[in-house]
């Protein structure tokens, strides 16, 4: 039988796993679409992106890929690399996670129109590891479940420059359990409200492509959260 200590020692990681859990379900906080809002009304097209976001004892570099059909309708997949700074987590607790999501924008910015508006909603599953969870044979699963509504205007500052500022709302439920040995020996849930704002700077070069840099603030009832966009959109 393991020892009293052993015991003391698992519960305490399988709750730390689980606390951090909880903040990392609710990941991505800032989601506003990622290739229609740099395009007009009517136009498709396809982008690139990468993605840092810093948020506590949490660090997300991914990268992110999109098409939007006539700007009208988004489909995105978000792949990203995380690490997890926590003193009551083993130092290389790390892990990846992949988002696929989808956005519409039912009303697009034009004369009789003075802003856009787009709803979006996607899914996230997280694999998190760590050399102390394979010793001790823990497996950890997380996903979380996301949708956002978000209002947009561009603002044109020069005949190849623009702006873009962009208010959202986003809710994010989240699940995770933690196995040893094949059995489940934790389980947590979480639901979360958050304000995002960001500011989306587009420079039309040359030959037709947008090239674009946004860096956006986010807030939920863990703290602040900052992050930055950068990438191009290819108009088609």
């Amino acid at each position: 039988m393991p020892s009293r200590r052993r015991r003391r020692t698992r519960r305490a990681l399988v709750l730390a796993l689980l606390v951090s859990g909880l903040v990392l379900m609710s990941w991505p906080r800032s989601a506003s679409a990622q290739v229609s809002i740099w395009l007009q009304k009517g136009v498709s097209g396809v982008g690139g992106a990468v993605v840092v976001e810093h948020s506590g004892d949490q660090n997300n570099y991914g990268v992110n890929a999109g098409y939007s059909l006539r700007g009208f309708v988004d489909f995105d997949l978000t792949i990203a690399y995380f690490t997890l700074d926590d003193e009551d987590l083993p130092p290389d607790t790390d892990g990846a996670v992949v988002i696929p999501r989808a956005e519409i924008h039912p009303l697009k910015q034009g004369p009789a129109m003075p802003v856009s508006v787009g709803v979006g909603a996607g899914i996230a599953a997280f694999a998190v590891s760590s050399d102390e969870f394979d010793r001790r044979d823990i497996e950890v699963e997380e996903y979380n479940i996301n949708a956002d509504v978000s209002v947009y205007r561009f603002f044109k500052l020069a005949p190849n420059l623009g702006v873009t500022p962009a208010a959202q709302v986003s809710y994010v439920h989240g699940w995770a359990t933690v196995s040893q040995f094949g059995d489940e020996i934790g389980s947590s849930s979480s639901d979360r409200v958050g304000l995002g704002l960001a500011t989306y700077v587009a420079f039309l070069d040359g030959a037709g492509h947008i090239w674009g840099v946004a860096p956006n603030v986010s807030f939920d009832k863990d703290g602040v959260n900052f992050g930055l966009r950068a990438g191009i959109v290819l108009p088609l």
